[in-house]
């Protein structure tokens, strides 16, 4: 008889936002090895997923009847604003309720939610056994990256320090701790320091593609991510200006930052290498990484990234910043892909400079060598779970 698993995730949208990916990811690997996911997930997640699969939604996956608060309503599961902090709290006492009144009993209960470790609450101590993660370590811009904020990025990323380091939330980490979870921890930090938590990489395509990679005409450089403050545009554009070398620049995305990324780029003379080419599906940037030299993720304040995964993945070396979440996904794959630039200002930069120039020099063809299976890593961790109650 098949396993039934309890699978709660705010965020689990096939197509919009890292979060949601990972979320749907995970949801879809649980699927595909035949468990039966009873995935209870706010409305808005229901009807994108049900129109990803159209009229082939597996027969295993089902959806627990919900009701969205008032709260909820408000504040609605969205990646591109900053209230799914607030809406996250609101998820958890949505939880507490489900599980209150729930007469089914599942052979586990897995909350999905990477980043929003302080809100598991909803499920710790009111179902056994209890899965959390793969929870991500909390990121900080380093030092010389906060100038690259603007002002309101600036009061946001106080705001998230400020709640990270709350009363609730050291509140919610000592009762998971005390609690008899288990804890999946995403490979990045890991923010409760307790060896018995199973650590795990955020490697996530497992789609080997570096074969396939074909040297363009002209050296390719791929910038991608949201068009918002802490993906570090202006600090790609900057490097990118100061080479004197034939290129072009290819741009992925969309977002409220959309119109100064193109003053920088006529400020900097660079409108002529560079083609915007919006947002795309996971398929046809593929395609892009495929024929492209290097992929620069100058990133300010990422916990990890799934886009630099789905690049190395590619074979398509990557070009980032230290002790960002960008630089420790690379150290899990082949570090021939990967260039790590040190430094702050103009130090910083020119580092960038010189790294990119290598790789705009050398069209590399590596096999990325994951140290790690994230999908492989879950499920074994499901399955001992499963076999052990």
């Amino acid at each position: 008889m098949n396993k039934n698993i309890f699978v709660t995730a705010f965020q689990a949208m096939p197509n919009k936002g890292s979060e949601n990916y990972v979320g749907f990811y995970i949801v879809n690997t649980l699927i595909n090895k035949g468990y039966n996911v009873y995935l209870y997930t706010p409305l808005i997640n229901q009807v994108e997923i049900r129109n990803y699969f159209q009229d082939n939604l597996p027969k295993n996956l089902f959806f627990p009847k919900i009701n969205d608060s008032i709260m909820l309503k408000i504040f609605k599961p969205d990646p591109l604003r900053y209230s799914q902090y607030i809406s996250n709290i609101f998820w958890e006492l949505n939880i507490k309720t489900y599980l209150k009144y729930n007469d089914f009993e599942y052979d586990l209960y897995y909350h999905i939610n990477p980043s929003s470790w302080w809100a598991y609450n909803g499920m710790v101590n009111n179902a056994h056994p209890v899965l959390l993660g793969p929870v991500m370590g909390y990121r900080f811009p380093r030092k010389g990256l906060w100038g690259y904020l603007k002002f309101k990025s600036f009061i946001f990323e106080l705001i998230r320090l400020l709640i990270l380091k709350s009363p609730y939330a050291f509140f919610n980490r000592r009762k998971i701790i005390k609690s008899s979870s288990n804890v999946l921890i995403d490979g990045e930090k890991n923010i409760f320091n307790i060896d018995k938590y199973t650590n795990i990489s955020h490697t996530l395509s497992g789609i080997d593609t570096h074969k396939n990679r074909v040297k363009p005409e002209i050296p390719k450089v791929i910038l991608s991510g949201r068009f918002v403050d802490i993906k570090g545009y202006p600090i790609a554009l900057k490097c990118l200006k100061r080479i004197e070398k034939d290129f072009i620049i290819e741009i992925y995305g969309s977002g409220p930052q959309e119109q100064n990324i193109k003053k920088l780029i006529k400020k900097y003379n660079l409108e002529d290498k560079t083609i915007f080419k919006g947002y795309v599906d996971t398929r046809e940037l593929a395609t892009a990484m495929s024929s492209s030299n290097v992929f620069v993720a100058p990133y300010i304040r990422e916990n990890a990234s799934l886009m630099v995964s789905e690049a190395l993945y590619a074979g398509l070396p990557v070009v980032t910043i230290s002790d960002t979440g960008p630089s420790s996904v690379c150290s899990f794959f082949n570090s021939n892909l990967s260039k790590i630039s040190e430094g702050t200002g103009e130090e910083l930069i020119e580092h960038l400079k010189k790294n990119i120039e290598y790789y705009l020099d050398n069209f590399i063809i590596e096999n990325p060598k994951p140290t790690s299976n994230f999908d492989e890593d879950i499920v074994r961790e499901v399955e001992k779970i499963i076999n052990t109650f």
